[in-house]
C-alpha cells in the first residue's frame, strides 16, 4: 500500500516577511500566482488545509476549481510564535533568534506555543491523515514550519538542525508511505520543488 503526501507551503503574503505564526495574513497577488504556478496540472485524491487564511482560501479555490474533496484541519496550522508575532527579524534581540534556531526547544519565544507541543501536534495530524487517507495522493496545504517539523517526525532530522532546511514560499515536499501488513517505510521523493524560482538561482 503506497500513500503519497504532497505539502505545499503557502505563497507570499500581503504583510510582508515577518514571524506570521498564528498572524492571519491574506495571500498577495503575487502569493497567490506562485501557488497556481507550483500546482499547475496537477492533481490529487484529497486536499487538506491548515484553517490559516493563507492557506486555507486557496485551498478552497483549487478544491472547487478541480472539484477535490476538502478538508480543514487545525493541526496543520503555523507554530505560534508568541511575542515574536507580527515582528521581522530585525526587531528580535539576535541572540535570542540565534538560540531558538540552534534549539526551539530550549529556547522557544516568550509566550509562544512550546516547540515539543508543537511538534507533537504535527506528529497527530500526520498520523490521522494516513489512517484516514491510506493509499490516496493526497496535497497538504501548510507552513514552513509545519514541513520542517515533518523531517524531524518521519526522517529523524535533529531539531537542532530544521533551520538548516530552506522552505520557499509556494514550493512541494513529497513524502511516501509504504505499509504491507508488517512494515512500514517512509521516503522524500523530492523537498523544495519550486517552479517560481529563476533557473539561474537554483
Amino acid at each position: 500500500m503506497q500513500t503519497t503526501v504532497d505539502f505545499l507551503r503557502h505563497g507570499e503574503v500581503t504583510g510582508g516577511s515577518y514571524y506570521l505564526g498564528s498572524t492571519d495574513d491574506l495571500l498577495s497577488q503575487s502569493g497567490w500566482q506562485q501557488m497556481h504556478n507550483t500546482v499547475a496540472n496537477r492533481c490529487w485524491d484529497q486536499i487538506i488545509s491548515s484553517p490559516l487564511l493563507r492557506c486555507s482560501k486557496f485551498a478552497h479555490n483549487i478544491s472547487q476549481q478541480d472539484n477535490t474533496p476538502l478538508i480543514i484541519e487545525a493541526d496543520w496550522q503555523e507554530i505560534h510564535f508568541g511575542d515574536w508575532e507580527g515582528k521581522t527579524a530585525t526587531q528580535i534581540d539576535a541572540t535570542e533568534l540565534l538560540l531558538f534556531y540552534q534549539d526551539p526547544v530550549k529556547y522557544t519565544p516568550k509566550n509562544a506555543e512550546a516547540f515539543a507541543e508543537f511538534i507533537a501536534r504535527i506528529n497527530l495530524a500526520w498520523e490521522g491523515l494516513l489512517k484516514q487517507h491510506i493509499g490516496k495522493h493526497i496535497l497538504v496545504i501548510t507552513h514552513g514550519g509545519v514541513i520542517r517539523a515533518l523531517f524531524a517526525l518521519l526522517l529523524d532530522l535533529p531539531i537542532n538542525k530544521l533551520f538548516n532546511l530552506q522552505v520557499d514560499h509556494a514550493s512541494l515536499t513529497r513524502f511516501q508511505y509504504f505499509q504491507d501488513k508488517e512494515n512500514a517505510f517512509i521516503q522524500l521523493q523530492f523537498h523544495n520543488l519550486n517552479p517560481n524560482k529563476s533557473p539561474l538561482l537554483s
